[in-house]
């Protein structure tokens, strides 16, 4: 929900399309086919990526601030996002951060604990948002019963 409220796609979208327009030009003014073209395409392209993959980790951890407001908002414990990103850190297999898309599972539990705290102070549990409506509802539902099969 929060890359849609923040827009994050379409930023990206567009970030990108700016990015490489620089390749295009230099692919139409020097000929497609030249070697100084395509080198001059793949340096911009390289460029752009790594561009591009530090805005997706600023959006990751945009999105991960909002949706402690939202959860907390909800009446949901924020802290238990930064919960899900200790094990998910505690699982391993990380890659270095600037070489990633998403900030790496350990900044981002440090980052929304450190936002949790500074959220009104609440009392969080299975009573609070819509828990017990939503399980009461989850209760009622019911396996259809199977059709009869036509006689044949």
């Amino acid at each position: 929900m929060s890359h849609v409220i923040l827009r994050h796609g379409t930023n990206q979208a567009s970030k990108r399309n700016l990015i490489q327009l620089p390749a295009v030009l230099a692919a139409h003014m020097t000929g497609s086919n030249s070697m100084a073209a395509q080198l001059a395409q793949l340096g911009i392209s390289g460029v752009a990526g790594g561009v591009l993959l530090k805005f997706s980790r600023t959006a990751e951890s945009q999105a991960d601030l909002m949706g402690s407001h939202l959860m907390s908002e909800a009446g949901y414990d924020p802290m238990e996002m930064a919960h899900f990103f200790h094990k998910l850190n505690a699982q391993g297999g990380h890659s270095l951060q600037f070489l990633s898309d998403h900030p790496n599972p350990d900044n981002r539990e440090r980052a929304i604990q450190l936002e949790a705290r500074a959220l009104p102070q609440k009392r969080y549990g299975s009573e609070t948002g819509e828990f017990k409506r939503m399980k009461d509802a989850v209760a009622k539902v019911h396996e259809p019963k199977p059709k009869p099969q036509p006689q044949q």
